[in-house]
């Protein structure tokens, strides 16, 4: 008994042809362009001349008679805008702190949040009485309660992918680390990137890494926190490693980087870490480097 051999019409031999090309050809996008959606070292950033950061919330004492939260908020100010980089636990801290620095919240141009926790996002509703209307950048990920909340005080703006804000600062695009998050980075003439994180989720050393990539600048300095309690040696010991490879500058981890964390990396640093706290204020020019509070 002769087997019937079953011939593939020609039609659907050309879709197959197709279909595997299509395969073969997304494969090769996925080998050459990284999984956040961009090519390394695509974006080009404007420098900017300053950064001046003052850290407002902090759970960490400094010496200027502040209030300490645990939480992060800093004010960011360049000579092209001026922003808050996350809010802080609460909108009564954020007030006190800020009118104790005699900062001026109507320079604000926008607030950058680096995800929906409360310690992060609690302060908006001071921002809303003073500021209503700003843009406020949030990973796009984020639950669509705080985006709600947002909207109905603020224009909501959605990061997804590395997006440049204004000339001199970048999103890292939202990252993923347990939740979405987002970290900062200002481009300082002559100097590099100084980069701002709030928690870290995603991985200190990661997020370093990938600014480095991304823009194909040095890292002069990072400031945030750094997720680290309870970190082992190993792993303390590997974002040691990656800073010094990096040449990195200086390291400020405050919030929930862990004392622990921040005893190690001032032995392994050496003068390249620098305590962190509420009331720091740091400034950074192509001239000068100082830091106060």
């Amino acid at each position: 008994m002769k087997r019937e051999v079953k011939v593939f019409p020609l039609k659907l031999k050309i879709f197959l042809l197709i279909f595997i090309i299509f395969i073969f050809v997304s494969l090769c996008l996925m080998f050459f362009v990284n999984k956040e959606g961009f090519e390394e070292g695509a974006l080009s950033l404007k420098p900017v001349d300053y950064v001046k950061i003052i850290v407002v919330i902090d759970n960490n004492e400094g010496s200027r008679g502040l209030e300490t939260a645990w939480g992060v908020a800093m004010y960011v100010e360049t000579e092209n805008t001026a922003f808050l980089f996350d809010t802080g636990p609460d909108p009564t801290t954020l007030e006190i702190n800020i009118e104790k620095l005699s900062l001026d919240i109507d320079k604000i141009d926008f607030v950058f949040i680096s995800h929906e926790h409360g310690d992060h996002a609690g302060g908006l509703a001071y921002v809303a009485r003073v500021k209503p209307g700003i843009k406020i950048y949030i990973p796009k990920h984020s639950s669509n309660y705080i985006k709600s909340r947002i909207r109905k005080n603020f224009s909501l703006v959605e990061v997804g992918k590395p997006e440049i804000i204004v000339d001199g600062l970048i999103s890292s695009g939202e990252l993923y680390g347990g939740l979405y998050e987002q970290s900062l980075a200002v481009y300082v003439k002559d100097k590099g990137l100084v980069i701002l994180t709030g928690c870290s989720h995603p991985g200190i050393e990661n997020i370093v890494k990938h600014f480095h990539e991304l823009t194909n600048l040095p890292i002069y300095a990072v400031i945030g926190g750094f997720h680290l309690g309870g970190a082992s040696h190993e792993r303390l010991k590997k974002i040691a490693d990656t800073f010094k490879e990096l040449n990195v500058k200086m390291v400020f981890p405050i919030h929930c980087s862990g004392d622990s964390a921040r005893s190690f990396f001032a032995k392994e640093l050496g003068e390249v870490y620098k305590d962190g706290h509420v009331g720091l204020e740091l400034y950074i020019s192509k001239d000068a480097v100082t830091i106060e509070g």
